[in-house]
């Protein structure tokens, strides 16, 4: 696999930025509290709102390409990420190219000025990361479990898994088959019990297959419960 770095300017860096914000109070507030995906506290005071208007965005870009945006630190960041982060990912592709699974030629790993951590891109096969606001100790960890979605993420949507269970999933590859804490606190933790090493090594679709089954069972008690809770009772 050949990994491709890059380096975003300033104008990119934003609308990435910009991207995170409308993602997160779209989809992922109810998971995250905005310190978790807004790591400057200028931008996690002004984003922690939904629905900025466009002249709040103009006020706001202006800090930030003046303030936020720093070329010297992504330059250090790729220099970081080739010489010492591309031989620990391209260790762990090894391992998973032992699952059935996307194992994609090219990586991207686009390196970006906004303070929002790394998101990957399953369809592009790329990574997006904020070397600034990720310590160096954390950074090949943090590419890895982002690859790791890429890799799996065809499966995941084959079977409709929810953002908790996919979460999980990621986590258990990386301590199981990649053999690194993930430090990943958000999971549906109760899938546990599918994601033994053992599962994940000798029969991962089926794995994956048992726990859409699980998700769906559960989902299908709780729908029959709540519409049970909200019939009128009769009264003689």
């Amino acid at each position: 696999m050949d990994i491709n770095l890059q380096i975003l300017s300033a104008e990119e860096s934003w609308e990435h930025q910009v991207s995170v914000y409308k993602n997160y109070h779209q989809k992922y507030a109810q998971f995250y509290s905005p310190d978790k995906f807004f790591y400057h506290p200028y931008l996690q005071s002004k984003f922690s709102e939904p629905g900025l208007s466009p002249n709040e965005l103009k006020n706001i870009k202006g800090y930030f390409v003046s303030k936020i945006y720093d070329e010297k630190k992504l330059e250090q960041g790729k220099q970081f990420i080739s010489q010492q982060v591309v031989s620990f990912i391209e260790e762990k592709n090894n391992r998973l190219q032992e699952l059935p699974i996307t194992h994609p030629d090219i990586l991207t790993i686009k390196l970006s000025g906004a303070m929002s951590g790394g998101f990957y891109d399953a369809a592009k096969h790329s990574i997006i990361i904020s070397p600034q606001c990720v310590s160096p100790n954390f950074m090949p960890l943090l590419l890895v479990h982002e690859f790791t979605h890429i890799c799996v993420d065809n499966e995941i949507q084959k079977r409709k898994l929810p953002h908790l269970a996919k979460e999980r999933i990621v986590s258990r590859i990386c301590s199981e088959i990649l053999e690194f804490d993930d430090h990943n606190s958000v999971g549906d933790k109760s899938l546990d019990k599918f994601l033994s090493k053992e599962n994940l090594s000798s029969d991962f679709l089926g794995t994956l297959n048992s726990i859409a089954d699980y998700l769906n069972i559960n989902q299908t008690q709780a729908q029959m419960h709540t519409s049970r809770t909200k019939q009128t009772p009769r009264h003689c």
